[in-house]
């Protein structure tokens, strides 16, 4: 059985950054290349940071023509985010055993799950609908000509707009890669101090079950040797019938289960968060070069976004309903012991 929800996610994500991966190729890379184009390409640079009108409005046409794939990139994102808020608060709970277990961080998993999602729907569709605006201003409206002055700053007007829009989204990424980070670090810490807690338990039951069957034995004997007016001090022998005879506690009458993931599941994960990290610190080092660490975020958004997040959603959604389907025969085991020992 596969959680429907993450594999949604996969799929959103995945389409999603292919999608923004193609818009930014095709605006770097311009069809019908000619020798004239050569010298152009390389000061365009240069010529958008001096805000000159004719590059601008030829940008803005291309922006023009590619605003489809744009806006289905970004939606799409939205929708990944927000599919995967369900699985990841639903991993928080299994992981927590009902809130039992290191409240503290699943609290804060949660949190980094519901306010990614929520930040990542203000933040695009904000994005969305200035971009539809400007696309608007740039088609229709005078741009150029400006009380007899042109100069075209209308272009020069709009596309400042767009940068500190543009920068506005970018700390957005950021964040979002450094929440995926957290996200990532603290299930992998999670699951391991819950293999832990496993192991001990399990241990623990285990000797006191051997010690309680030791103890029947001994009052077998003591029963078969001594004089009648001694039985009568023996315990009787229901005492002993919740008793297992040296066998392992099941996971139904102890409340022990194996831990929720696989360890190459939550390994997997932090090696994508760590390519989150480097996400992260790209997003922030761009200011400083931007063609260096705007290339290097373009490569880790299409690696982690493309490929690796969304081979982890499809194991999360493998692994997840089987967690959650021994969390609550645990937590129904565990149930039933109380009322029989309570009786």
């Amino acid at each position: 059985m596969w959680d429907i929800k993450c594999i949604a996610a996969a799929m959103c994500f995945a389409t999603s950054n292919i999608l923004f991966a193609v818009h930014t190729s095709r605006l770097l890379l311009r069809p019908n290349r000619t020798d004239d184009d050569e010298e152009e390409d390389k000061s365009s640079f240069e010529l958008w940071k001096e805000l000159n009108p004719t590059h601008i409005q030829l940008q803005w046409a291309r922006m023009s023509e590619e605003r489809p794939i744009m806006a289905s990139a970004s939606l799409l994102n939205v929708v990944a985010w927000f599919l995967m808020i369900g699985p990841l608060l639903q991993s928080a709970w299994v992981l927590s055993r009902g809130g039992r277990r290191l409240v503290g961080p699943h609290v804060l998993l949660a949190l980094l799950a519901v306010c990614g999602g929520l930040v990542e729907l203000l933040a695009r569709l904000f994005y969305v609908g200035m971009m539809n605006a400007a696309q608007w201003l740039a088609r229709d409206f005078n741009l150029d000509d400006w009380g007899g002055n042109a100069e075209g700053i209308g272009w020069r007007v709009l596309e400042m707009i767009h940068v500190v829009t543009r920068g506005m989204l970018l700390w957005i990424d950021a964040f979002e890669s450094l929440a995926l980070f957290g996200i990532f670090a603290l299930l992998f810490y999670s699951v391991t101090t819950e293999t832990a807690l496993v192991k001990r338990e399990l241990a623990s039951k285990r000797s006191t079950a051997t010690e309680n069957s030791i103890m029947k034995d001994v009052f077998e004997t003591s029963s078969e040797c001594a004089d009648p007016e001694e039985s009568a001090f023996t315990p009787p022998q229901a005492a002993f019938e919740a008793v297992p005879e040296r066998s392992t506690p099941s996971s139904e009458s102890t409340g022990i289960v194996k831990p929720s993931f696989t360890k190459r599941f939550v390994y997997f994960g932090l090696f994508v968060g760590n390519i989150a990290l480097l996400d992260f610190f790209a997003e922030v080092f761009r200011f400083l070069n931007w063609r260096v660490f705007g290339r290097l975020t373009m490569f880790t958004n299409i690696v982690m976004g493309g490929l690796l997040f969304p081979i982890w959603l499809l194991c999360l959604a493998w692994q997840l309903p089987g967690a959650t389907v021994r969390f609550e025969t645990a937590e129904h085991g565990a149930r039933i012991l109380l009322e029989k020992r309570a009786k």
